[in-house]
């Protein structure tokens, strides 16, 4: 029965284009928008100590009309990193899968993991390292003017 309750549809939860959100996702800052009912660019940055990552997603929606979505999609990062013997610059590429759960019309919770392909070069010599990593992200999401859209909606009717 929870289950049921979860991918049911409720009022007001569905992305539609021209959709736009801010989030906060571990360690850092997001904002995305919806360019169709399905699709999204999201800008991404994140800091730790000592490492800074940016970077683009696109993801797409499978079921953008329920209160728990499911998606996956592709994301290209910068890095940069200091440590105590090293400083240096990357590349990151992901690919991933996840849900966007919509616990208020416009608040969600959205989670997400996939294997990463991270290439890494020190600064002061030709030293690189590479390879796969599984990566998990996880954030809360703030959509301004979802539950206002809908009020108006309503308004017109």
């Amino acid at each position: 029965m929870s289950v049921l309750a979860c991918l049911s549809p409720p009022l007001g939860a569905e992305i539609k284009r021209g959709d736009w959100a801010v989030g906060i996702n571990y360690p850092g800052l997001s904002g995305k928008y919806f360019f169709s009912d399905n699709f999204s660019l999201e800008v991404r940055g994140q800091k730790g100590d000592n490492i800074f990552t940016g970077g683009l997603r696109g993801n797409l929606y499978f079921n953008p009309a329920y209160k728990t979505v499911l998606f996956s999609g592709v994301e290209a990062d910068y890095l940069a990193f200091k440590g105590e013997e090293s400083k240096g610059t990357g590349l990151a590429g992901e690919v991933f899968f996840g849900l966007e759960y919509f616990f208020l019309d416009n608040f969600s919770f959205q989670a997400d993991l996939g294997p990463a392909y991270i290439h890494l070069k020190d600064n002061d010599s030709a030293l690189t390292v590479s390879g796969i990593e599984y990566v998990v992200n996880f954030g809360f999401n703030w959509y301004p003017g979802k539950g206002n859209k809908r009020e108006k909606e309503e308004w017109d009717q």
